[in-house]
């Protein structure tokens, strides 16, 4: 007996260029739905198409349904059908995201009987259909960012996404993974696992990502690490109060350069810096991250292209970076009364200090506008009277005409 299946909903990509990472990571992935029903012949197993779409349409049927053998005819087909089979394979297992994934061979054996064609198709998987089962589906930045803390939180060792809105490679993910790593100064453990990532297909705004990390041991004492910060922050902040309502920038900082001791092949943990153990740069810039969390300060870090780590914030003249040096406590030795060095910069401040970024991956640090100045007697500055159409030295043309 002869029955129908309902129609297929499958999913198919389009793979948009995209300009800029910022573009690549934020912009959702777009698609189009392609509903095609499928007359069953004889059993479940069987289709009947008659074009090249119907015929990859099938190839996928079958890869969802995660099935190791199928049958296609071929009815009325208006083409060559064995060259468009091997285009429709091809296109499922290079272009598909889970058949890329999953499949490890897809092959087909063609045999013309009389007015159609008949395709056995034979398909082995590298994954189970429990683990297909498994694939998170994570679609633009904010999903991938919620994602990627997760797996930082849970120590997760492997993890497998079905990752819209993403072109990039495995070294921005890797940096994306750091970011959410250093998003949380309160983690017993300096620096985030070793991972691996492999994407399917290898290019495209929509793969399947598979993320191994490598997590050591967990260092000693990491299992209360964050109530140990907390409680040394709260009598660091007791100790010395903020001089208004709420803290400035200027005055965490402070905190840190009188109380931090900063060794250059010190401890890369924030604890170190609020109990007065040697400390690196980055476990000052982590200390300073969870005092202006911990205060209510908006700061994000910022991993730089050169293995640095700094933070920008929101100052009120704007977003400005703060690296590491401003934290630190000037000795003395050579002069005094010298100052430390300035804590915040603009992007153009950053870059002549020989820092890289992915710019597109954080808050522009503009440099602030200039203020107009008036010269001495009120008279409009040069600049000022051509801005409003006038050229330096000409009169205005409402002003009255000198009398002799």
């Amino acid at each position: 007996m002869k029955k129908i299946i309902p129609a297929l909903a499958l999913l198919l990509a389009l793979a948009l260029p995209l300009s800029g990472c910022a573009a690549m990571l934020e912009r959702a992935w777009s698609g189009s739905e392609t509903h095609v029903d499928y007359p069953v012949v004889e059993d479940d197993s069987t289709l009947r198409v008659g074009n090249y779409q119907g015929l990859v349409n099938a190839l996928l049927y079958y890869v969802n349904e995660h099935s190791a053998a199928g049958s296609v005819q071929m009815y009325n087909y208006a083409g060559e059908a064995e060259e468009d089979l091997e285009r429709a394979r091809a296109q499922v297992v290079e272009q598909d995201p889970l058949a890329a994934y999953t499949v490890r061979s897809l092959t087909y054996d063609v045999t013309r009987i009389l007015t159609y064609y008949e395709v056995d198709v034979r398909i082995t998987y590298a994954h189970t259909a429990q683990e297909i089962d498994a694939i998170r589906t994570v679609s633009g930045m904010a999903g991938l960012t919620a994602e990627l803390e997760r797996m930082a939180d849970e120590r997760e060792g492997q993890s497998v996404l079905l990752l819209s809105g993403f072109s990039g490679d495995g070294a921005l993910l890797d940096e994306l993974f750091r970011l959410a790593w250093y998003g949380d100064p309160a983690r017993g453990e300096p620096d985030p696992p070793r991972f691996q990532a492999g994407f399917y297909p290898a290019e495209g705004a929509r793969r399947v990502v598979e993320l191994d990390l490598n997590w050591g041991r967990l260092p000693a004492g990491s299992g209360n690490y964050a109530a140990r910060l907390d409680a040394a922050a709260s009598a660091l902040l007791e100790a010395f109060p903020p001089t208004g309502e709420s803290y400035t920038l200027e005055e965490l900082a402070a905190l840190l350069r009188d109380n931090a001791l900063y060794e250059e092949n010190g401890s890369d943990l924030a604890l170190a810096a609020l109990t007065g153990e040697p400390v690196s740069q980055k476990g000052l810039v982590l200390a300073m991250e969870y005092l202006c969390r911990r205060c209510g300060a908006e700061v994000l870090p910022v991993v730089g292209q050169n293995g640095a780590l700094w933070l920008i914030a929101a100052a009120p003249e704007g977003y400005r970076h703060l690296p590491a040096q401003g934290l630190i406590a000037t000795d003395g030795s050579d002069d005094p009364e010298a100052e430390p060095d300035p804590l915040l910069y603009t992007d153009g401040g950053m870059k002549a200090l020989g820092y890289q970024w992915r710019a597109e991956l954080y808050p522009a640090c503009p440099e602030p506008e200039p203020v107009p100045t008036e010269p001495p007697g009120g008279d409009p500055a040069p600049e000022q009277t051509e801005a409003a159409g006038l050229s330096a030295g000409a009169k205005n043309p409402i002003d009255k005409p000198e009398t002799a």
